[in-house]
C-alpha cells in the first residue's frame, strides 16, 4: 500500500490499525485501514477520490473544488489522504507533503462545510479526543456516548 501511495504512513496509525483493524468507534467514527475486503479500506477510498477528480476534469495543477483549497494526494505532490469519516459525514484527512515521513497534520471538516480545521496531533490522539474529550468540538461525542467502544467492520 505504501508503495502505491509513495509515502510511509505514520507508525502510530499503522499500530492502531493492527490492533483494531477496520471498523467503527462508538457507532460514530470510521477509521480507514488496509483491508480491501472491508468497507473501510484506505486505498479504495483514496483511489475513488482520485478517479472522481479525473472524471470531473480536475487538472494536474488545479485545486479540486470538492476539497478547496486542497486536492487529493498524488505521489510527489502535496495533497490529502483520507484516513477516516463519521456517521454524520464529517471527513478526516492527512495533509501530506512529499519528502515528509508521516508526521502530517490532520485536516477535518464537518459535513457539508467548506471550512477546514487543522490539528497537529496524531490519528490515535484525534480518535481518543473524539471519543473522550467533551470539549473537542465539533467532533467530540463523549457528551452523548460516554463509554467508548469499537465495532469491527463486517467482512
Amino acid at each position: 500500500m505504501e508503495r502505491e501511495l509513495g509515502v510511509q504512513l505514520p507508525g502510530d496509525y499503522k499500530q492502531m490499525c493492527e490492533v483494531f483493524g477496520c471498523g467503527e468507534f462508538s457507532d460514530f467514527l470510521h477509521v480507514l485501514a488496509v483491508d480491501d475486503s472491508k468497507v473501510f479500506d484506505l486505498l479504495i477510498r483514496w483511489r475513488g477520490f482520485l478517479n472522481d477528480a479525473l472524471e470531473f476534469g480536475v487538472g494536474e495543477d488545479d485545486v479540486d473544488p470538492i476539497f478547496d483549497p486542497y486536492r487529493i494526494y498524488e505521489p510527489g505532490k502535496i495533497g490529502l489522504i483520507p484516513w477516516g469519516s463519521s456517521r454524520s459525514a464529517d471527513e478526516f484527512y492527512w495533509l501530506v507533503e512529499p519528502g515528509t515521513t508521516g508526521d502530517w497534520p490532520i485536516l477535518a471538516r464537518v459535513a457539508d462545510s467548506t471550512n477546514w480545521r487543522r490539528f497537529d496531533i496524531s490519528v490515535p490522539e484525534f480518535v481518543f479526543r473524539v471519543l473522550t474529550d467533551p470539549d473537542f468540538r465539533p467532533f467530540g461525542v463523549s457528551r452523548t456516548i460516554p463509554q467508548p467502544f469499537f465495532t469491527p467492520a463486517a467482512g
